[in-house]
């Protein structure tokens, strides 16, 4: 019995220390359907993470991108391409479904996209949120962009 719960708590431990290590939550720029937005936040230098936490549902085909863009003094020191409907290795309350061309995901993922900064400081992060191929038909309910670090 004793042996059980020690086990419990380091699976504890060990799901705190993965959660952590995917960083915190700087900022978001939220979105409930195609447009530009931004958010100003302080980050350290290094790696920066995006996550989306998104509930769509289309018919069809579809490719949905954030082009994100990251300037600190004015001056753009970094950019990336995330695609919040590709494969996400992290999920959070994630539910998706797809039957035959319906398809529908909500929850909260990290996408496989990363920014790097040279430089500590506040950093005005400026997203654009468009798809490169509209489905048939779709809901976008909400796609916010998260700045994780």
């Amino acid at each position: 019995m004793r042996i059980l719960i020690v086990e419990q708590g380091l699976t504890l431990a060990m799901l705190s220390l993965a959660l952590t290590g995917c960083g915190k939550e700087r900022g978001r720029v939220p979105f409930s359907g195609e447009g530009t937005g931004s958010v100003s936040v302080s980050l350290e230098a290094g790696d920066v993470s995006f996550w989306s936490d998104i509930d769509v549902k289309y018919e069809g085909s579809a490719a949905l991108n954030y082009r994100i863009e990251l300037a600190q003094a004015g001056v753009k020191v970094a950019d990336a391409v995330c695609d919040p409907l590709g494969q996400m290795n992290i999920k959070v309350g994630w539910i998706e479904t797809q039957f035959g061309s319906s398809f529908s995901r909500r929850g909260t993922g990290k996408m496989n996209c990363s920014a790097s900064l040279p430089k500590a400081g506040l950093t005005t992060v400026q997203a654009a949120l468009a798809f490169g191929s509209k489905p048939t038909s779709f809901t976008l309910n909400k796609a916010d962009l998260i700045v994780k670090q």
